[in-house]
């Protein structure tokens, strides 16, 4: 196996969505300026947040509710604009599909953690015949501290009742690494999954 991973006593591998599972065909940049000009529309005030994720947080200090689920549902219907044009990471879908040839548990849990809304997601893991297979999945509009805050991998665990040590996180960016190390649980770049799935193949192949 890839040295930097190790599965040894793990029941539960949690994944972000996209650029891990999927790619979304999303223009992030205008969804961003679009909730921008929205904020400024509605508090009559500059918005100078650099990502999303900021933009929501200012609407949780400021306690309103209304407004924030109104912003979650803007980004769901950008998200889902474009979700047809989806296309599927490979190696990480394959994992997935056949867990049982990398020797993990039957009983292994799965979940996700991703900054996209739930709907997003769960259409995302239909169209490649994922969404049964999940066990947990926390979405945009789950929490209230978005990564690398470790709130959403913190409710994971404790809805699937396990210890710290006994998940792995997999995502693409570095605040997903960071997302992990601030929960106290071992993360990883999709990166060295993808790595080891190839190698396995490759394997299987000369075998």
């Amino acid at each position: 196996m890839n040295n930097k991973i190790s599965f040894l006593d793990i029941k539960a591998l949690v994944f972000d969505l996209d650029g891990t599972i999927v790619d979304l065909k999303v223009n992030w940049n205008k969804l961003k300026n679009l909730l921008k000009r929205r904020y400024s529309n509605l508090y009559k005030e500059s918005c100078r947040f650099n990502s999303i994720s900021q933009c929501l947080s200012i609407i949780v200090e400021k306690g309103d509710e209304k407004i924030l689920n109104n912003f979650f549902d803007i980004i769901r219907d950008y998200e889902l604009r474009s979700i047809d044009q989806n296309s599927y990471i490979e190696e990480t879908v394959y994992f997935l599909k056949n867990l049982n040839q990398f020797d993990l548990d039957n009983n292994i849990k799965l979940g996700i953690l991703s900054l996209n809304t739930r709907a997003a997601i769960l259409n995302s893991l239909e169209m490649i015949n994922l969404k049964d297979k999940f066990d947990i999945i926390i979405g945009r509009e789950d929490v209230r501290h978005w990564k690398p805050d470790p709130e959403g991998l913190l409710k994971i665990k404790q809805a699937l009742k396990i210890k710290k040590e006994e998940m792995v996180y997999f995502g693409d960016m570095k605040k997903d690494l960071l997302t992990g190390k601030n929960a106290g649980i071992d993360a990883y770049f999709i990166t060295d999954l993808i790595e080891y799935v190839k190698f396995y193949n490759n394997k299987m192949k000369l075998d």
